[in-house]
């Protein structure tokens, strides 16, 4: 197929005859490899649709000194159970517990700094699940 000399030119092959257009005279979904695309992947996102590259979710946008970071989480306990046992020393306004990669690690958000403070005093050396929590203002570590 093409200009070279094997007699299969466009003065021979033609757009019907196998020259130029072998891929496309076999119908939609043969040529090139591309086939036919759906219409959603022609466009960006809409229609609700969700894109690729969002990240993970949503984070939770709250000050630094509003949180509270609690290690020595046993893995057994659930955000519910965490919260009422957070709430037992100061009302707490928002529960996490973090999984994977930073097991027994939680966060706890407060509604003023002064609660904040009080509940680190409060919860640091209690206990929960038979194991001592360690409470500490929430600061994100200088990578080095």
């Amino acid at each position: 197929m093409g200009w070279s000399g094997d007699g299969k030119g466009w003065d021979k092959g033609g757009w019907d005859k196998g020259g130029w257009d072998k891929g496309w005279d076999k119908g939609w979904g043969k040529g090139w490899g591309y086939g036919m695309m759906p219409m959603y992947s022609m466009f960006p996102p809409m229609w609700g649709m969700k894109g690729k590259g969002k990240g993970k979710g949503k984070q939770l946008k709250v000050e630094d000194n509003l949180k509270v970071w609690l290690g020595n989480v046993p893995e057994s306990i659930r955000w519910k159970e965490l919260q009422e046992h957070v709430d037992q020393h100061v009302k707490s306004k928002w529960v996490e517990i973090f999984r994977g990669k930073g097991k027994g690690t939680a966060a706890v958000v407060y509604a003023t700094p002064e609660e904040a403070s009080q509940a680190i005093s409060q919860l640091n050396g209690s206990s929960i699940g038979g194991q001592s929590l360690v409470a500490d203002s929430w600061a994100r570590g200088n990578k080095e």
